[in-house]
């Protein structure tokens, strides 16, 4: 029997026991699944908080502009201009997309700016729970003391 070995031999099953060949294949197809959920939720929820304060920001940008307004409806006016503008310029959202709310009761003004991300391919990345599709953020910024 010289050179064959059989499975029924102690030194046989030693030898199959030991043979580390194919190890780093089973490692990675075990370990490259994780690491690519690990990397898409990396890339969705970084967008989603970008997208975020992107969102805020317009919302305070929007408070501050309002202030030159002399009336409500000027103040509306303002504040919906400069939201739509600042997140037009930063991430190319579209107005149509955007949702300005503006709450003026004469001594406070508060600006709340709401957006859509429905068709945004980061925020839908496979194999991951996705974030909030509606991101909606508010500024208040006191206009006149009582």
């Amino acid at each position: 029997m010289g050179g064959t070995r059989t499975l029924l031999g102690g030194g046989a099953i030693r030898h199959v026991w030991r043979d580390q060949r194919g190890v780093a294949v089973i490692e990675m197809a075990l370990a490259l699944p994780i690491l690519v959920m690990l990397l898409f939720a990396i890339v969705s929820y970084g967008s989603w908080l970008s997208l975020a304060n992107v969102v805020q920001q317009s919302a305070n940008e929007a408070a501050r502009a309002a202030v030159a307004g002399l009336t409500a409806g000027e103040r509306a006016t303002l504040a919906q201009q400069t939201a739509t503008t600042t997140l037009g310029r930063s991430y190319e959202i579209p107005a149509s997309r955007v949702a300005v709310a503006v709450a003026d009761d004469g001594s406070t003004l508060a600006v709340t700016v709401a957006y859509d991300a429905t068709g945004n391919a980061l925020l839908a990345m496979p194999l991951i729970p996705k974030p909030p599709t509606r991101i909606a953020r508010t500024a208040a910024i006191l206009v006149s003391r009582p």
